[in-house]
């Protein structure tokens, strides 16, 4: 058994229709983004991407002109922004990139498949146990009660743990309460 655990509490915002949007409310935030998650919608086909800003904010990010969101602007795809703060601490690259790996491990194997993912970052397991928490918000701040059937929120579970000694990834999508306190 490993000796450390890693857990992360990652509060997602969204969904942005477009990175402009997105900079405009990500610039008037105090909280630091450091993850994303893109669904391309074309012809009933979803398309996800999973991707980190570290030295940068997810908004000057997908500006960069190498950037796959540039992909999705000249045609009629629908394109779904959810951006992510790990808010129970200070995030380190380290943390980050943990976070991405895992969600993409996830949205690989488990959800969407390898073809419907359009990075492939994950070369080695993390070496320590982690735990992941996603809570999902709406821009405006209120908590997203209501989910669409093969979006973001859909698609990553709600919890994600991931056990080092077996290399296991397991998830719980939707969490429901077993009583009231």
């Amino acid at each position: 058994m490993s000796q450390k655990v890693d857990t992360y509490l990652i509060k997602w915002y969204g969904p942005f229709s477009s990175k402009d949007d997105l900079k405009v409310w990500e610039d008037s935030r105090s909280e630091v983004f450091n993850l994303y998650v893109i669904q391309a919608i074309q012809d009933d086909d979803n398309q996800y991407y999973c991707g980190m800003a570290y030295r940068q904010s997810v908004g000057k990010r997908m500006k960069n002109h190498d950037h796959c969101i540039h992909d999705f602007e000249y045609d009629d795809t629908v394109v779904m922004i959810w951006i992510g703060t790990i808010a129970n601490l200070n995030a380190k690259e380290y943390d980050v990139r943990i976070c991405e790996n895992i969600i993409t491990s996830t949205l690989a194997k488990q959800t969407v498949g390898e073809d419907n993912l359009l990075n492939r970052t994950n070369k080695k397991p993390p070496v320590n146990d982690v735990f992941i928490i996603n809570e999902w918000w709406k821009a405006n701040g209120d908590e997203l009660q209501r989910r669409t059937q093969g979006s973001v929120p859909t698609v990553i579970p709600e919890v994600m743990e991931y056990y080092s000694e077996t290399q296991c990834l397991y998830g719980a999508y939707k969490l429901k309460a077993l009583s009231e306190w």
